[in-house]
């Protein structure tokens, strides 16, 4: 339970779901009028190509996007914005904990939330049987490629490989302890 001096302090939403599934919709409910939306994905569209309505993904500048992200989402936290939104896949690993730590160091409440869309409602479940449901995952994989073969043209391989690899129980209490796999 959440005591009421957390309640009131500023909040850091990492948003978590796979490509279509409403994470950006549910990014903008939350962030408001005066909060700020940090996504990794929107360095394809403003700092690459001349077409700002054009996402022109460069897997050889991923690392670059990703902290041209984590830059903004820093001086978003250092500024005292509200609420900020890091609209990102955010699973156990080091990348999502070096926003949390960063976040909780500077006086922020953490919260993982994922989008509210009907199919996602659907998927989540799935998600949670991923043995028993791996045909059915298979054909959402797909589906959600297709989806978004207009935006982003995500793989339906690179998408279930991410099903194969989602954490239904994950917390922020276990983000924040990650320790990555020595060896």
């Amino acid at each position: 339970m959440t005591n009421e001096t957390e309640t009131n302090k500023p909040v850091v939403y990492l948003m978590r779901g796979l490509p279509s599934c409403g994470k950006s919709t549910k990014s903008k409910q939350l962030a408001g009028a005066n909060g700020v939306i940090c996504e990794t994905d929107e360095y394809f569209y403003t700092e690459v190509g001349d077409d700002q309505k054009s996402y022109d993904y460069d897997a050889s500048l991923i690392d670059v996007a990703r902290n041209w992200n984590y830059d903004r989402f820093s001086r978003a936290v250092q500024d005292g914005v509200g609420f900020i939104v890091v609209d990102r896949g955010n699973g156990l690993n080091v990348e999502s904990q070096r926003y949390a730590l960063f976040a909780v160091e500077h006086g922020y409440r953490v919260e993982l939330t994922e989008p509210d869309s009907e199919w996602w409602q659907e998927i989540k479940v799935l998600l949670r049987y991923k043995e028993e449901t791996a045909t059915i995952l298979d054909r959402w994989a797909e589906r959600l490629a297709k989806m978004n073969r207009q935006t982003h043209r995500t793989p339906a391989k690179t998408i279930r490989r991410w099903m194969s690899k989602w954490r239904s129980d994950l917390s922020v209490e276990q983000i924040l302890r990650f320790q990555e796999p020595k060896g």
